[in-house]
């Protein structure tokens, strides 16, 4: 049986006078996923596809998010309600206004040369730099390991991308 190992390599970003579209950005993808988790939760939807059919086209016009951007909403909508749901709270999941944003890779998130980053938001694609260290650039550079989602986090004025990695776990040799 083949094992997956995850990683996520958690890199500093200047926002580059993005901000604002950034800030704007988490608000509104954060509304969608509140919005979408509350909407499954009152209809008992646990299944990503039935969710995806119930909520795709009215969260594309309600918060007017890029395709990607709201199928990236529904996915943590999702993931959070079958979170508190084996936890066996009665309370649906709700996101503020600079909680995460889901990204996922290729669509809503690509590298680019001269240690850059394309995100989508909600006016388009915008660039930020990557501050990283040598460790985090080894990381994301390594070939053996395949680049996942990422989350765009703010903590304290600062932007980060949190980056998941993966790779099939090498077999052990037994003696």
């Amino acid at each position: 049986m083949k094992e997956t190992i995850i990683r996520t390599v958690c890199v500093k970003l200047d926002v580059n006078g993005h901000e604002t579209v950034l800030r704007d950005t988490m608000k509104v993808f954060n509304e969608a996923a509140s919005w979408i988790a509350q909407v499954c939760w009152d209809e008992d939807i646990t299944n990503t596809n039935t969710a995806h059919h119930r909520v795709y086209g009215e969260t594309r016009e309600r918060f007017d998010l890029a395709a990607q951007l709201a199928i990236c909403a529904r996915a943590k909508a999702v993931e959070a309600n079958k979170s508190v749901k084996s936890k066996k709270r009665e309370t649906c999941p709700q996101f503020g206004p600079r909680d995460s944003v889901r990204l996922d890779h290729p669509h809503s998130y690509t590298f680019k040369p001269l240690d850059q980053v394309s995100l989508l938001t909600l006016q388009g694609r915008v660039l930020c730099k990557m501050v990283m260290g040598t460790r985090q650039r080894s990381m994301l550079t390594d070939t053996a390991w395949e680049n996942g989602t990422a989350d765009l986090v703010w903590r304290k004025g600062t932007y980060y991308l949190h980056v998941t990695q993966s790779q099939e776990k090498p077999p052990t040799q037994e003696n």
